[in-house]
């Protein structure tokens, strides 16, 4: 190398030393928010509030495994990341950053990120969670949460199983929870004077009520008592899925009609963030003068008590927060403990266990609506395993049934389902059933129980402040009247036979409950037949029935049919199965009269 090259060479060497010197003076920060060991808890979050626009260094370390399997088979808009951090406005409670496995680089288990993001004047929030560690190839994706409440070392595994080697996977994910992961937020030293932190959630302004961290299993309720018409802003963030299949959620009921004016149902719901089934309701409502009844509840996982999957944006919220949109108001609103005294309930069948019929009567002195609460089983399509219905009396004709398009999830599994309704009846005589098959049932649950487990079953309850108990009367099934024969109970290989005249022409209701299985078939079935000519001049048959519940051979009808002055007998067939008390299958809804009655028609 000759001298004019040496010359250039050591220029240049100088310039670059020189640049490294002014770089590294100008990188000189000052930590605002430092968040590391996750060995106890899973999330941690900080605040921090900027005076002026500031351009913040982030410097993270995280776990993540991207699985284009899951996105093509699952569609849920996974980042890849179980451990990892993220930063939310503190006012909008928006993301502004995330830390992704798009903008991280290195290993499954070492992903780290080291960027300047450019934050504007205003306050935030950085969390950094790890709950649980991802193996994924090409065509598969495992998922494991690290649940720290256990002892044991248990893992709680989506989508496949690790195996014998989950020990080892947890002790791995420990040793990165506590020395590897964490995220630091810091500043350039010369900005340091323009932040100061504060504790993570920021408060709301104007809150009257925050029920947040809630944990598995609980049920909470309050009584909010409004003086004058009030607007607030309801903040819940809960855990659900599609169709209105709710897990961790809330509703607020007016005690005095027992309707429900506000709950976290698809319309009212965003994503919260994070895990596609964390939910998220931002709602305004006006609350008149009265009393209502705030309900929060949760099911056995995914809560601040453990996180089974990617927490929401804004973890230290979860459960509802409740805040004024004047502060003059606050005085309007008084939230004590505990639900509004249920005082208006009149009839309950209720902790229904396992085979079980139950029935009872009521009967309304006048015009009047009904609170009618019902949880049950859905078995299939529309079908019911646990369900309860109520007839009229005197017609024994349905009036009011669980049907699966109004009904609701009831928390735990997918099928339990909840019926929560105002239901307007006239005035008269009315049985309430409810039956429950071999399984699944209060007591002795085959998968989640409900929220409410004491209420599996079916309640009535008077609506209003002015309801009056004495206008509803409860005791036995009343006597049947205007019965002109009747055959009914009737068991398996039997012919049954009832002789009455009509002195008169004479219309009859025909209502009758048999077993068909095709269109030409019935087994179990009733006719009408002239005793002087022996000719038969009506028969049940199945092409005239419809489904009677139960099993779906159970068959039903009601038609009216005049009979000329004289005398007939009433017969009733059974074969060698399924009949009363001797039912081979699923009974039918009324199996009480399973066999056939007449009616005089008035």
């Amino acid at each position: 190398m000759n001298t004019k090259n040496t010359r250039r060479f050591l220029g240049v060497a100088a310039l670059v030393i020189l640049a490294a010197i002014v770089i590294f003076a100008q990188v000189e920060r000052t930590a605002v928010a430092t968040l590391k060991d996750f060995s106890e808890l899973e999330v941690r979050g900080a605040g921090f509030t900027l005076t002026r626009n500031i351009k913040v260094h982030i410097d993270a370390v995280g776990g993540g495994d991207k699985s284009v399997f899951r996105e093509l088979v699952m569609d849920d808009e996974n980042t890849g990341m179980y451990a990892y951090g993220w930063i939310i406005d503190a006012a909008t409670r928006e993301v502004v950053w995330e830390m992704t496995h798009e903008n991280t680089r290195g290993r499954r288990n070492d992903r780290t990120v080291n960027e300047d993001v450019s934050l504007e004047k205003g306050a935030y929030e950085v969390y950094f969670v790890a709950y649980g560690t991802v193996r994924s190839g090409a065509f598969s994706y495992s998922q494991a949460n690290i649940d720290r409440r256990n002892d044991n070392k248990r893992g709680r595994n989506f989508f496949s199983i690790f195996g014998d080697n989950f020990e080892d996977i947890r002790d791995e994910f420990m040793e990165s929870a506590k020395n590897d992961w964490g995220i630091t937020i810091s500043v350039p030293s010369s900005d340091a004077g323009a932040v100061s932190s504060f504790k993570a959630p920021a408060p709301f302004r104007q809150t009257i009520f925050s029920l947040t961290g809630i944990g598995d299993d609980a049920t909470v309720k309050k009584t909010l008592t409004v003086s004058r018409d009030v607007t607030v802003r309801i903040y819940a963030l809960g855990e659900g899925r599609e169709r209105d299949e709710l897990y961790d959620h809330g509703w607020i009921i007016d005690a005095a009609t027992r309707e429900r004016v506000w709950d976290m149902r698809r319309g009212r719901l965003e994503r919260a963030g994070g895990a596609y089934k964390n939910i998220l309701a931002d709602n305004e409502l006006t609350l008149p003068k009265g009393q209502f009844e705030l309900v929060y509840v949760t099911d056995d996982s995914h809560s601040p008590e453990d996180w089974n999957d990617r927490p929401p944006y804004d973890p230290f919220s979860y459960g509802i927060t409740i805040f004024l949109n004047s502060e003059g108001d606050r005085s309007a609103v008084k939230i004590d403990d505990g639900g509004v005294p249920d005082r208006n309930a009149f009839l309950e069948l209720t902790k229904v266990g396992n085979d079980e019929f139950k029935s009872m009567a009521f009967s309304l002195k006048k015009d009047m609506k009904v609170h009618v609460t019902a949880l049950g089983e859905r078995s299939g399509d529309r079908n019911w395993a646990d369900y309860g219905w109520i007839v009229d009396a005197r017609s024994r004709e349905k009036v009011w049934s669980m049907d699966d398009r109004r009904s609701e999830h009831a928390g735990g599994a997918s099928k339990n389902r909840m019926i929560d309704e105002i239901v307007s009846f006239s005035k008269g005589d009315y049985i309430v059933y409810y039956q429950t098959d071999d399984s699944h049932s209060y007591d002795d649950w085959n998968s989640g129980p409900p929220y409410d487990q004491e209420a599996w079953g079916i309640a009535l309850r008077g609506v209003g402040l002015d309801f009056d108990p004495k206008s509803v009367t409860i005791g036995k099934e009343p006597a049947e009247a205007n019965i002109l024969a009747q055959i009914i109970r009737v068991r398996d290989d039997r012919h049954e036979r009832r002789t009455f005249k009509v002195s008169k022409r004479q219309r009859v209701r025909i209502y009758a409950l048999g077993e068909g299985t095709n269109d030409e078939d019935m087994h179990d079935y009733g006719w009408i037949e002239n005793a002087e000519s022996g000719r038969t001049i009506w028969e049940m048959t199945y092409d005239m029935t419809d489904r009677a519940g139960g099993a779906r051979k159970n068959r039903r009808v009601s038609t009216t049919f005049t009979l000329e002055p004289g005398e007939y007998v009433l017969h009733y067939l059974t074969d060698d199965s399924h009949a009363f008390n001797e039912w081979n299958s699923d009974p039918p809804e009324d199996r009480d009269h399973w066999g056939i009655t007449l009616y005089k028609e008035e």
